[in-house]
């Protein structure tokens, strides 16, 4: 009987010797796909590098390949990195990075402005986290008491909230997103998205109920799928979204306003947002929204040096 590959002849087992063997050959596979020696690999070839019996590999390799993390090449039956496996280790790199400049930058547009300035992280690809942030001192008075953020809040990207991240999406992308809110406010949403794309900058209107929208809007995923979008839908055909440039007169009020920090690959992997949280007039919040764009445009470029 002829032995067929990945049968322990003389191939290596994985060396790995943690508490979860699944993880690790998990890991074996990326790692060995990932080595700059080689490009790509065929599942003979993995079985034999790794050790794994050819059906375990082809049980890892398969639900890789499912989740963009492997890549096949139907022509030579080989295996490389795939474009989802490369997104991860992109956003990997510029949180890092993003971690460097984004809090220096919050501190001095927080000094600049004199109000509560934030960094929002896209840490899925359905949600942000608030991460770096700075609040003036006089708002403080030795403890954070900015009632609009709370640092470490995950918070959906659920229409029609966290403007700055969709606007810059692909076609197919902003669809699907506004295909999420009520039919009734879906017109102003592609609008508003037009808008946010050519200005640079999402603002949040001051709303009396406006943190506890954030807070219905972020908390959605623990009810039933019927009331879900039933309040969903309610809460959203609520709010009035945005401001589109002829409605900028007079005195205006907002919340936040959230400008885009895009990565080396000119995806929008964080925002920078300043929070007035008052009522102003148009130009003063034409101004603190142009700093924002400046300074997120700031950490951009440091990300993509």
């Amino acid at each position: 009987m002829t032995q067929t590959v990945g049968e322990s002849s003389g191939a290596s087992q994985p060396s790995r010797t943690g508490s979860s063997p699944p993880t690790s050959r998990v890991i074996s596979i990326m790692e060995l796909l990932a080595d700059p020696a080689r490009q790509s690999l065929t599942l003979a070839q993995i079985v034999r590098q790794t050790g794994l019996s050819r059906a375990t590999a082809h049980a890892i390799v398969g639900e890789l390949l499912e989740n963009g993390w492997l890549l096949r090449d139907p022509a030579s039956n080989t295996y490389g990195i795939g474009p989802g496996f490369v997104a991860l280790a992109r956003s990997v790199d510029s949180a890092d990075h993003l971690s460097r400049w984004a809090g220096t930058a919050a501190r001095a547009l927080s000094e600049r402005l004199s109000i509560p300035c934030f960094v929002a992280r896209r840490t899925a690809p359905d949600s942000i986290t608030v991460a770096e942030h700075a609040v003036p001192d006089h708002l403080t008075d030795g403890g954070d008491t900015s009632p609009w953020f709370r640092h470490g809040q995950r918070i959906r990207l659920r229409p029609p909230i966290c403007r700055e991240f969709i606007a810059w999406e692909s076609s197919e992308s902003r669809a699907d997103w506004i295909a999420r809110a009520p039919e009734a406010t879906r017109s102003r949403l592609r609008r508003v998205l037009d808008v946010i794309a050519d200005r640079g900058y999402s603002i949040e209107r001051m709303t009396d109920d406006h943190v506890a929208m954030v807070d219905a809007l972020s908390s959605l995923d623990t009810m039933s799928d019927g009331l879900r979008a039933k309040v969903g839908d309610l809460l959203t055909e609520l709010s009035v979204i945005d401001y589109l440039p002829e409605e900028l007169t007079g005195d205006v009020a907002a919340v936040t306003v959230g400008a885009p920090i895009r990565d080396a690959s000119r995806s929008v992997v964080a925002s920078l947002v300043a929070c007035p949280n008052t009522t102003m007039s148009a130009s003063e919040l034409m101004s603190v929204a142009e700093s924002t764009r400046a300074a997120a445009d700031a950490i951009s470029d440091q990300l993509t040096r």
